[in-house]
């Protein structure tokens, strides 16, 4: 599967290079929150979380929509349509608590109609992705916004959540994302399938190879993957050192494939990547999965 990746926005800003320097350099942009909540039956702690400064004060459905709309207004929509084929617009948006679209699709009608009048692209909105399926000649957008205490409160109960002082978590977070998947993509998606032993065996990975982990962190995730690539060491063999996405940047919800992808677009964009060939980015949830992604041949008009 090939794509391209148009435009991003997060707390590193909306530029290919930061996006790469933030993560590789392993820049702070999290911060405490006022309100604290509940990690186990004993103890109350502020969580730690990424934001878009612009957002500090809004609630989950306007910060949503607000980057939605600037992702939008910044991959000129009219002009990306007369350059290249696109048959479709699909967005990964969130629900809310209640199951309903956080985004309804009247709103998202209305967007696309101010950004293309003349001709407004069909539309679906789903909640769950997957790279591998998506039609050819698909416009991807994806925001999400995970941040707000009573989002993370609820994932607290499912997932150990970081918290000041407290034992390896997941950071949440906020972002968009727009990709295009069509067959003259600068950048190819390879998938592996069975179980994640399996996978990085197939893959051929060598531990000296650069490494994206887009899932979500805790100790438990960090002595499976260690059990899971073990066998691949030799005595001399320094430990994988993963590219950390989520704890830069923050668990971004349904937009986190879409952030992986690109940053290691960012990754294999960069100048002091040229002789990298490929990059492997690895999710723990919702399932355990293992995607390379390297230059395509087809050269890059985007």
């Amino acid at each position: 599967m090939q794509f391209d990746t148009l435009y991003h926005v997060n707390a590193a800003g909306c530029y290919t290079e930061s996006f790469y320097t933030s993560v590789a350099n392993q820049m702070l942009y999290s911060k405490p929150s006022k309100a604290l909540i509940r990690c186990d039956i004993s103890l109350d702690a502020p969580y730690v979380f990424v934001e878009l400064t612009e957002l500090a004060g809004f609630d989950r459905q306007t910060r949503c929509l607000l980057i939605l709309s600037h992702v939008i207004e910044n991959i000129e929509l009219k002009k990306l349509c007369c350059s290249f084929r696109v048959n479709k617009v699909q967005f990964i948006l969130p629900h809310a608590s209640n199951g309903e679209p956080l985004i309804d699709d009247d709103t998202l009608s209305e967007l696309l109609t101010n950004a293309m009048p003349e001709q407004t692209p069909a539309f679906e909105q789903v909640s769950d992705w997957q790279l591998e399926a998506t039609d050819l000649d698909t416009l991807v957008v994806a925001v999400d916004s995970c941040n707000d205490f009573e989002y993370v409160s609820e994932q607290a109960k499912h997932h150990t959540v970081q918290v000041v002082n407290g034992p390896s978590g997941v950071i949440y977070g906020e972002g968009g994302y727009a990709l295009l998947v069509h067959r003259q993509g600068c950048l190819k998606a390879t998938t592996f399938d069975e179980s994640m032993p399996t996978q990085l065996q197939r893959a051929n990975i060598q531990v000296s190879d650069s490494f994206i982990f887009a899932g979500m962190q805790s100790y438990e995730w960090q002595k499976q993957w260690f059990s899971y690539t073990q066998k691949h060491y030799k005595n001399d063999d320094e430990l994988i050192e993963f590219a950390e996405l989520n704890t830069v940047l923050g668990y971004q919800g349904v937009a986190n494939q879409s952030a992986a992808f690109a940053l290691a677009g960012s990754y294999l964009h960069n100048p002091l990547m040229a002789d990298t060939e490929h990059v492997f980015v690895v999710f723990n949830q919702p399932t355990e999965q293992l995607f390379k992604i390297s230059r395509s041949e087809s050269e890059c008009h985007i």
